[in-house]
């Protein structure tokens, strides 16, 4: 947020010049987002909390989408096709992403996983097939629940007793006395 102070004042009882400052009135513990893809309501964030990238600062999931983007189109032009049309590719990854609202990580995931497992893929739009296919999708669960079981800490607490108290049925004969 830029604004901008003007300033009026008379030398020896003439009009002076006007004097225009800017300033930045910006707190400069926050950043905004610069991702063009940012799919937060709020662009502005703490300073702490962003990523810096260069000059640039961004939210950490844009971050980590904007560079599973860089990762799949690496992939693409390595192991797929070395000369793809670029403007089709990248519109094929957003149309993915943000329009179908799949994740960047599981087209990079199926990406990899197709270049694994020698599955043809030959052209950009085939991008459409390796989000559909049944074997990606349950191997990208199977992946994901792996990661989860290593993060889940079990932990036993003997501080809480849990007691059961059953609870007494009334019967017909009990709501006619």
């Amino acid at each position: 947020m830029r604004s901008y102070l003007l300033i009026n004042h008379s030398i020896g009882g003439t009009e002076g010049a006007t004097a225009l400052l800017k300033f930045n009135m910006r707190n400069q513990s926050t950043v905004t987002c610069k991702y063009s893809g940012c799919l937060h309501l709020e662009k502005t964030l703490d300073k702490e909390q962003a990523i810096k990238s260069g000059n640039s600062y961004y939210h950490p999931d844009c971050f980590q989408t904007k560079e599973d983007i860089k990762k799949i189109i690496d992939l693409f032009k390595n192991h797929v096709n070395p000369n793809p049309v670029y403007s089709t590719l990248q519109s094929v990854i957003k149309n993915i992403v943000f329009t179908k609202g799949l994740g960047s990580d599981f087209l990079l995931f199926g990406l990899q996983y197709y270049i694994d497992h020698k599955i043809p893929l030959n052209y950009p739009q085939g991008l459409y097939y390796v989000i559909q296919n049944k074997q990606v999708l349950d191997a990208y669960n199977k992946s994901k629940v792996k990661n989860m079981k290593g993060n889940i800490e079990i932990k036993e607490d003997s501080g809480s007793e849990f007691t059961h108290v059953p609870i007494q049925n009334k019967s017909f004969a009990d709501i006619i006395k």
